[in-house]
């Protein structure tokens, strides 16, 4: 070919590599979690599950919530596994719950944990704090984190990860920490299956 040199053409060849690497594999399956494992290995314990947030799960956290701020709510849920959600709303209040019971879920959860240690760590208000009686029990209570300026709250028990958004006017941060550590207490409850 004229006119190429070395430098122009290793690009080409290492771009022409990796879409050869693309969607390889033994040719035996195509499904979602075989593609994971490839990314995060084998590991007992982080398999899909069928868990998911009903509509009849989203109506009880919906009357918990109410409950919480005496103030009534518009509901509306997704409740599709592995991935569901409800979502509530209504006088300025955003309640968000989502189900992540995908294969490796726990993994995804001690991921986005470490990635908002490394970007935010010298910052308290989005560094992970821990919560303790809400995830799984183990050391340090790191099963379950709450990012103050997100009003977030992380948790994992077994491979069901919970995200809580709790954003309710006047409500001071510890008051949100709290109401979102019940929530997500009463959505593992609800999930279990």
């Amino acid at each position: 070919m004229p006119g190429l040199t070395f430098r122009r053409l290793l690009p080409l060849c290492l771009a022409l590599a990796a879409l050869a690497g693309c969607g390889s594999g033994d040719g035996t399956s195509s499904t979602s979690e075989t593609d994971a494992n490839r990314y995060f290995g084998d590991h007992p314990g982080q398999e899909a599950t069928n868990a998911t947030i009903s509509n009849a799960d989203c109506r009880s956290l919906q009357r918990e919530t109410e409950a919480e701020i005496g103030a009534p709510l518009r509901a509306e849920a997704e409740p599709t596994p592995p991935s569901s959600r409800c979502l509530l709303s209504g006088r300025g209040a955003h309640v968000s719950i989502y189900l992540d019971a995908a294969y490796a879920a726990r993994q995804r959860y001690y991921n986005r944990m470490v990635e908002q240690d490394q970007f935010y760590g010298t910052d308290p208000a989005k560094h992970p704090h821990p919560v303790p009686g809400v995830g799984d029990p183990g050391a340090y209570g790191h099963t379950a984190s709450w990012i103050p300026a997100f009003s977030t709250l992380w948790a994992i028990r077994g491979n069901r990860w919970l995200t809580v958004a709790y954003s309710v006017p006047g409500t001071p941060r510890p008051q949100r920490r709290e109401a979102a550590a019940e929530l997500a207490r009463s959505a593992f409850r609800l999930t279990a299956g």
